[in-house]
């Protein structure tokens, strides 16, 4: 300690007098003005061991912290957003993929239940009391092969779709049509449609909310497109199809098989205009008067 205060005393004088130059050993430099060593006090870096950097360059490295600094609370507030709101959605998320599976199995399961029905050979006897009884799909199949459309057994068909779909028949509507793709021309096409519901108010300001009826359409669309169009203005649905083959018999009587389309979509019940799409009311369903 005392050793560098001997040697700055000397290195001061020596500039004061202008000798810095004729030093003849030179083992005194020149004195660093204000160097400080790591512990705060003059000592060996005043021999120009140890020189302070230039400011400017302290300037830019604080800078480059900030800078870094930034950066680095950027990107984790974008991974903290992005993992809050993947955890805030995903159980609305998978909550919608179960519900949008569950009604893709029903409608699948209503359709191959549609088509493979029984139904007794001959009109107006019951399954329980019928002697023969037969798929309903054979039936139509005959029924096409006659004349080439669905009309004895329309009715029929249409009873056995309504019932299969009466446990979500409050809160859905649905199509099922038969098309043949070859001839772009449709076999039988059936749209069950609630009305919208009623929404009362009485003398005490109580309201009162009366679902609609329901109603049955046998339809004759010009083509595909327009049945598609109806599907889109109901917003999302849920399909279902299957291949089945036909027979047409000629004049004559040789069997032409063709490949026909069946299928059943089903949405949310919402009203929507039949405009264009030539449809025929089959019958109407009154509503449950509500508890």
């Amino acid at each position: 300690m005392a050793l560098n205060k001997f040697f700055l005393l000397r290195a001061f004088l020596l500039n004061i007098k202008g000798q810095a130059g004729n030093n003849a050993s030179g083992r005194f430099p020149l004195l660093r003005p204000f160097s400080l060593n790591r512990k705060g006090r003059v000592g060996s870096m005043a021999f120009g061991k140890f020189p302070l950097p230039h400011p400017f360059s302290l300037n830019m490295k604080g800078q480059a912290a900030l800078s870094d600094s930034l950066y680095f609370l950027l990107i984790v507030s974008i991974l903290s957003a992005f993992l809050f709101f993947f955890a805030a959605n995903y159980g609305t998320t998978m909550q919608q993929r179960v519900e949008a599976q569950y009604w893709r199995e029903y409608s699948t399961g209503a359709l191959e239940t549609i088509l493979y029905s029984s139904t007794p050979r001959i009109a107006g006897q019951t399954l329980e009391d019928a002697p023969e009884v037969d798929y309903l799909l054979a039936a139509v199949k005959e029924d096409f092969a006659d004349d080439s459309t669905i009309d004895e057994t329309k009715e029929v068909l249409a009873q056995n779709i309504f019932g299969i779909m009466q446990p979500i028949s409050t809160a859905f509507d649905y199509l099922f049509y038969i098309y043949m793709p070859d001839s772009q021309e449709f076999a039988f096409v059936m749209l069950y449609v609630r009305e919208a519901p009623q929404i009362t108010e009485n003398a005490s300001g109580e309201v009162r909310v009366t679902p609609g009826n329901a109603k049955i359409y046998f339809c004759k669309p010009p083509n595909l497109d327009s049945l598609e169009g109806l599907v889109e203005r109901a917003g999302s649905s849920t399909q279902s199809n299957a291949r089945i083959q036909l027979i047409e018999l000629d004049e004559s009587g040789n069997a032409g098989y063709f490949v026909a389309q069946a299928n059943l979509t089903m949405w949310i019940s919402t009203p929507l205009n039949l405009d264009g799409l030539n449809c025929e009311m089959y019958k109407e369903i009154p509503a449950e008067p509500p508890s």
